[in-house]
């Protein structure tokens, strides 16, 4: 085996590697898990792309190695678990064992076929000459990759399901862009090493992820400041209608109890919105204690409902919030509609400020 040539045909592939581990490094924005779970596909990867060379090597002898057909099998066995293990990146808690056992189900049950099948001949085998022969089982490394494809993007619709079509679009590309290739490589018989194409697809779904969760409020899981401007920007032309909310004596709060329970009223508030809150809502916390719901239904009953929704459940807390609601106008902006919706909301928070006051003095 050469160094020199391993290190000089996977340069890209080596290169993506080591940007993916910069980038872990300095993501502000991503849970640890996922950091952790990226490590682990890396890791895969590189551990196949070091098994095909070396597999390459053996190829060159004049008689069969042993070492070849359990290098093979390892192949095999290694890229569902890469899929696997990136399909659990947009889980946000540990599974359970036995759904983990489930979904590893086909990946595990497979491995004793391709470490057998140099005696067995089910997948594939080789002469004592060193040529390989197909089994009547060839296709079945592939039967399982589609498997574990189609649980990816199943997963991530389910985890993007509440996002507008050109994220699931996106999604789609990263996607289908890598079994493309497979296949090609398929019918082509280009090659059956698939980690450079691996690679690059993860690099891209992990910028991809990473640009998701940065349009975030970390602390509660809104839609954050700068994403609010750029909708009210970009999709002024979808938006209905504006509500502007505020939590009410936050100040008070973190002054008298401490700033852990001013973000826990925040995190409160911010759960309440978002489970009344319906498709055609987009909720976003733009500052301190301010919130913003952008609606694109032109029916004023839903905002009307989903508001009630939203004070019936902070009745159930211990904090309380002014709201207040605005159309955007056929001739006014966006902004328009957030400063009528935030002059409805003070005349709400006055309102509630006279009612303590009277409950206080009667």
């Amino acid at each position: 085996m050469n160094f020199g040539l391993f290190l000089t045909e996977n340069y890209v592939v080596l290169f993506e590697f080591v940007s993916i581990l910069i980038m872990l490094g300095i993501s502000a924005h991503i849970p640890s898990r996922m950091k952790r779970l990226t490590v682990t596909g890396i890791l895969l990867l590189f551990i196949e792309l070091v098994v095909y060379y070396v597999e390459r090597w053996t190829q060159t002898f004049e008689t069969l190695s042993i070492a070849r057909p359990l290098l093979t099998a390892t192949k095999y066995a290694i890229y569902p678990f890469v899929i696997y293990v990136m399909t659990m990146i947009t889980v946000n808690r540990r599974l359970s064992w036995h759904k983990n056992a489930l979904l590893l189900l086909p990946a595990t049950a497979v491995i004793p076929i391709y470490y057998s099948s140099q005696w067995t001949h089910l997948v594939c085998s080789y002469t004592e000459n060193n040529h390989w022969v197909p089994g009547p089982l060839r296709h079945l490394p592939y039967a399982i990759f589609v498997i574990y494809v189609t649980l990816f993007l199943i997963r991530n619709l389910l985890f993007l399901r509440y996002e507008e079509a050109q994220i699931l679009w996106i999604v789609l590309f990263i996607i289908v862009s890598p079994v493309v290739g497979v296949l090609l490589y398929l019918f082509t018989d280009y090659s059956d090493d698939y980690s450079a194409l691996f690679t690059s697809s993860m690099v891209l779904y992990y910028l991809f992820i990473y640009l998701h969760y940065a349009r975030f409020d970390p602390l509660t899981g809104l839609l954050n400041r700068q994403v609010y401007y750029s909708d009210m920007n970009n999709r002024s032309d979808k938006i209905c209608y504006a509500v502007s909310i505020d939590l009410n004596d936050l100040k008070h709060i973190n002054d008298g109890y401490g700033h852990d329970a001013g973000d826990t009223a925040l995190q409160t508030v911010a759960a309440v919105l978002k489970k009344n809150v319906g498709r055609s809502g987009t909720a976003y916390r733009i500052g301190g204690d301010e919130f913003v719901i952008f609606y694109r239904t032109q029916d004023e009953n839903v905002v009307i409902r989903e508001i009630a929704a939203m004070r019936k459940g902070l009745e159930k807390t211990p904090y309380v919030c002014a709201f207040g609601y605005s159309k955007k106008e056929p001739m006014n902006t966006v902004e328009d509609a957030v400063r009528y919706a935030d002059h409805e909301m003070y005349d709400d928070k006055t309102r509630i400020k006279k009612e303590k006051e009277a409950t206080k003095h009667p």
